[in-house]
């Protein structure tokens, strides 16, 4: 009776840790980078950190329409951003989510590639892989994953900003 018992117990804490890892994650998800920008993003220019680099600017403001739906995004970073870190999901690590484009609405996400400009490091551009719906509302997304060149410091704060393409 009490082997049965002990065996009860083990079982009991197997299931506990087993539900604990699947609630929380075994080291993050697909949509660990995105849901931390939920709650700390800005538009760029407007982060008020004063440690790390940040997005200075990007060339589709927040809130803009009528955006073409063969645009690519580009955000401008306040200093050499280290390239490994910005992409649309890392190889290596690919829960980590960087630059990400997505439907608004349906949250589906925008396949495409992102790429810097070589020797500067300074400017991040999303190129979507196809041409974006029409009258269609996007999110871009740059999370603290993306990291500076020089000591590998993340960005101050994650980046959002919307867009609705036109006809």
């Amino acid at each position: 009776m009490k082997k049965f018992k002990t065996q009860q117990v083990f079982v009991s804490f197997i299931m506990l840790v087993l539900s604990v890892l699947l609630i929380t994650g075994c080291g993050g998800s697909d949509e660990a980078a995105l849901l931390k920008a939920e709650h700390d993003s800005v538009a760029p220019g407007t982060c008020t950190e004063a440690v790390g680099p940040f997005v200075t600017s990007s060339n589709i403001t927040d809130g803009a329409g009528g955006v073409s739906t063969s645009t690519q995004i580009t955000a401008i970073f306040s200093e050499a951003m280290d390239p490994t870190t910005l992409k649309v999901v890392d190889s290596k690590n690919p829960e980590v989510l960087t630059f990400t484009l997505r439907d608004s609405n349906n949250k589906v996400p925008v396949k495409g590639t992102v790429t810097m400009n070589d020797p500067l490091n300074t400017i991040a551009t999303f190129k979507p892989d196809a041409a974006l719906d029409i009258n269609t509302e996007y999110t871009a997304t740059i999370t603290t994953y993306a990291k500076r060149a020089s000591d590998n410091r993340e960005l101050s704060c994650s980046y959002r900003w919307s867009f609705t393409t036109g006809t």
